[in-house]
């Protein structure tokens, strides 16, 4: 019964998360989930969660993580901050990383999580599966 419970909230979310929000254009630019299947074990591959906000105004951004039952398990740290350095290749221009690393912490167990990004006014949100 529990694992069937648990099975439709996860099939909720993702009817929830739209794939619009996995790569949406707003009127700040492009912003997009980089990755949103997460293997924490450590070999530095998709180990966190990675979401690219394009924010040339330099709004105020605060991203979240929750758990299905709505409980907030997380905020998102900025990763990494670019001024359009050519070195990233990023045609978009100035962006902001944040990151969730779900070993950091207090350790998350597998599962389906939903993001929350505010951007100003402009809200992304969806899911990303932590696979253990």
């Amino acid at each position: 019964m529990k694992r069937a419970c648990i099975f439709l909230l996860a099939a909720a979310a993702l009817l929830l998360a739209p794939a619009a929000s996995i790569h949406a254009t707003s009127g700040l630019g492009r912003s997009i989930a980089m990755n949103r299947l997460v293997t924490p074990n450590g070999d530095h591959k998709n180990d966190a969660f990675i979401f690219r906000c394009y924010n040339p105004s330099d709004a105020a951004i605060d991203a979240k993580i929750y758990d299905l039952a709505g409980r907030q398990v997380a905020t998102m740290r900025l990763k990494q901050q670019s001024r359009g350095v050519p070195a990233l290749a990023d045609p978009y221009g100035e962006y902001y990383d944040l990151e969730w690393n779900p070993n950091s912490g207090s350790r998350k167990p597998g599962g389906v999580y939903l993001y929350q990004v505010r951007v100003g006014t402009t809200v992304y949100k969806g899911t990303v599966t932590v696979i253990r």
